[in-house]
């Protein structure tokens, strides 16, 4: 029910007509933080390293190449993002940022942190199957490949030379 207040102001002298709701209060549910969109999600977590003190970092998206070289492929899911951390200062000449490659060292090392950023990117990035984390110019990189659950579980390796398509989860290490 709608029922208009009749309010003079003692300021003004105006009389101020004002619609209020008399109806009963309904009560309003906390509704979860909505879906980011796969985009957003990337950015995000890229800023999150970012914060960490990390000088450069970037994905690179991987369309259709994540059945390649692994057969087993739980889902429909066939794209593969790799982030890369970079220490790397390339304003004056090409030097590493000791500061920022120690910060990466730590966040390479924490496979927790790895695996949250990754099922994170699963969550909101439909298409993607592997997510990939890597230190630039360098041989260091864990992989995360996603399960029939929807969550991600880092890569095992096996070594160079392992004949033929390898099963789902499985990685030549470098």
């Amino acid at each position: 029910m709608i029922n208009f207040l009749k309010i003079k102001s003692k300021f003004t002298g105006v009389l101020v007509l004002m619609n209020i709701c008399l109806s009963p209060v309904q009560s309003v549910q906390a509704q979860s933080e909505p879906k980011l969109g796969c985009q957003a999600t990337v950015d995000k977590v890229l800023q999150e390293i970012r914060s960490k003190g990390v000088r450069r970092t970037w994905f690179k998206l991987y369309e259709e190449r994540a059945n390649e070289n692994n057969t087993g492929n739980p889902t429909n899911r066939t794209d593969e993002l790799e982030i890369i951390l970079s220490a790397w200062d390339f304003t004056k000449k090409p030097t590493v940022d000791s500061r920022s490659q120690s910060i990466i060292n730590n966040i390479m090392s924490s496979k927790s942190l790895l695996k949250s950023w990754a099922d994170i990117i699963v969550a909101n990035c439909g298409n993607t199957a592997i997510v990939g984390f890597g230190n630039d110019q360098s041989d260091w990189g864990e992989d995360y490949y996603i399960q029939s659950d929807g969550t991600t579980k880092l890569n095992k390796c096996v070594p160079g030379g392992t004949p033929g398509l390898l099963p789902w989860g499985v990685s030549i290490c470098l």
